[in-house]
């Protein structure tokens, strides 16, 4: 029974992690299609902010990670 609830547990927490890990992987590809694409005047400093705008500055901001 232990062994079951054991078994069940790191299946879980297996998920979980994978899943953590591919929505990474998607903002960061997203934050690098955002980074790459010319925004023109105004929207350009709501999209990035002040410099540098990184991929991290836009995964903090946008996703709060």
């Amino acid at each position: 029974m232990a062994q079951d609830i054991m078994k069940t547990i790191g299946l879980m927490r297996e998920a979980a992690v994978g899943n953590c890990r591919k929505r990474i992987e998607d903002a960061a590809r997203s934050a690098k299609a955002m980074i790459g694409k010319e925004v023109p005047g105004e929207e350009r400093d709501a999209v990035c902010g002040p410099p540098p705008c990184g991929v991290t500055s836009i995964l903090k901001r946008k996703h709060g990670l």
